[in-house]
């Protein structure tokens, strides 16, 4: 997957709110990858964005899981990067363990980290964070936010989360390179008025805006950004954050890959 500078984390958009995360010695890691039509299987939800990986042919090192949600902890696709890749680890909260044994990963492979835990995988450090995604029927009461680590970085990733003061307190691990925030407003997420609020709230060098454009509009439901509606276009976030006074944004387009280097992103703040 290499294509980026020596030296640095490459950073891929692979839709929805996945993204790999490429260490400089190489080793890949994949944040809740949505490589598959699961969604359409489990829930009848058929993906518009195309498939920007295949997870049979991807070498991956790790892969990380913020909750259960099936464009999340997406089974079809961690069942084909388990069988193409025997070494590689699933860090979770502990809520997908049984999900990926009943999909045959060998329980040893799986290490749970919790709220306010960290685990290293090689060159990975994963610190867990408070994420409130409280969807009726769909609860996820261990759901996290995600500190990365890797060649010197520090990623922050929000979850899938509402705005919740409670989240702030990830900034105790900043300042940081990269921020990536839902930005949706719909399904239990921050839409994204609130999104560039919370990332005008921390030190972020680039915000990076996501869980949008996987499925038709209507197929993300009822929103409660602007008027009642989903905010599905991240101009409006990149927006928010000027008007605040935030940090950088880049908006990715789907495969897009940019480079990560410590201290070379200006901080905000």
């Amino acid at each position: 997957m290499s294509e980026g500078s020596g030296g640095a984390v490459g950073l891929t958009w692979i839709g929805q709110a996945g993204y790999a995360i490429e260490a400089p010695s190489g080793e890949l890691c994949l944040l809740d990858p949505y490589l598959s039509e699961f969604a359409l299987v489990e829930l009848g939800l058929p993906r518009l964005a195309p498939i920007p990986l295949d997870p049979a042919a991807t070498r991956a090192f790790v892969v990380a899981i913020t909750h259960t949600h099936h464009d999340h902890l997406d089974l079809i696709t961690c069942a084909a990067l388990a069988e193409a890749n025997p070494e590689v680890v699933f860090v979770g909260p502990s809520s997908i363990v049984s999900r990926l044994v009943g999909r045959g990963v060998a329980p040893e492979r799986i290490v749970t980290v919790e709220r306010e835990q960290s685990v290293s995988v090689g060159p990975f450090t994963f610190h867990g964070h408070y994420a409130r995604h409280e969807v009726s029927g769909w609860l996820t009461e261990d759901a996290l936010a995600y500190v990365v680590e890797v060649g010197g970085t520090r990623i922050l990733h929000s979850g899938d989360t509402e705005y919740d003061m409670r989240c702030l307190a990830v900034g105790a691990r900043g300042p940081f390179d990269v921020g990536i925030f839902v930005t949706n407003g719909s399904g239990g997420n921050m839409h994204a008025l609130e999104a560039a609020l919370m990332a005008s709230q921390l030190e972020i060098g680039v915000a990076i805006p996501c869980h949008y454009g996987m499925w038709a509009p209507e197929a993300y439901g009822s929103g409660h950004g602007p008027g009642g509606r989903p905010t599905l276009d991240p101009q409006v976030f990149a927006d928010t954050c000027a008007k605040l006074g935030g940090p950088a944004v880049r908006v990715l387009e789907l495969g897009e890959r940019i480079d990560v280097r410590p201290a070379e992103i200006p901080i905000a703040g």
